[in-house]
């Protein structure tokens, strides 16, 4: 209501001596507006009155005590005075929710519900965001499942004949279970290709 300051806690105060500036938020996602700084006269007088008493003392400087005195007793009307007019222009820009009284902006407010998200949820992007978690779900899944060749390929070249994965020194091939038929060389015991009729590493005749 326009003249008065609402009982809020969505808000900081950033004031400092030199003047007066808020900082509204969404009570759901934390975004909001900072108010315009406002300065504080005194604030200012203080200030130079402060860099004056530095350089001569005296006079300057029982007046830029005087000054402060002064700004501690009329810093709170000053201050209210502030908080009113940020209040006024940046709190029409936020809703409160009737269930949970969270003060929310216009990105967490369900007008079709007349409640904040946390009290009544976007059911079309909840369902969007339910989709993708069972479709991450079911992949985790599908990779679990799926056997990944681990063996020592560096000297190994052998591939399943039924399903082309590699099968290294495997009698059986992980992923689909087919024989590799790698029998060994009678003559230097190496490895056999599938169909081979000579030994690839000596020479010499399978069969």
């Amino acid at each position: 209501m326009p003249g008065f300051t609402p009982f809020t806690n969505n808000y900081s105060d950033l004031s400092d001596q030199n003047g007066y500036q808020f900082e509204f938020r969404c009570d759901v996602c934390g975004s909001g507006y900072r108010s315009e700084f406002i300065r504080s006269n005194l604030g200012t007088v203080g200030n130079i009155l402060q860099g004056a008493s530095s350089l001569v003392g005296g006079f300057f400087g029982g007046a830029s005590n005087a000054v402060d005195s002064l700004r501690d007793v009329t810093d709170r009307g000053a201050r209210d005075e502030a908080l009113k007019k940020a209040a006024n222009e940046i709190m029409p820009l936020f809703t409160r929710c009737p269930r949970c009284n969270n003060w929310v902006d216009e990105t967490c407010w369900n007008q079709a519900r007349g409640l904040c998200v946390s009290c009544a949820p976007n059911l079309a992007a909840e369902m969007e965001a339910e989709r993708s978690s069972v479709e991450m779900a079911q992949m985790r899944e599908a990779m679990q499942n799926q056997t990944v060749f681990s063996g020592d390929t560096s000297a190994k070249q052998t591939v399943c004949t039924n399903c082309a994965k590699p099968v290294g020194s495997e009698k059986f091939c992980s992923n689909c279970g087919t024989p590799t038929g790698q029998n060994k060389c009678a003559q230097c015991g190496n490895d056999l290709v599938p169909g081979a009729r000579f030994c690839g590493n000596c020479g010499a005749k399978t069969a």
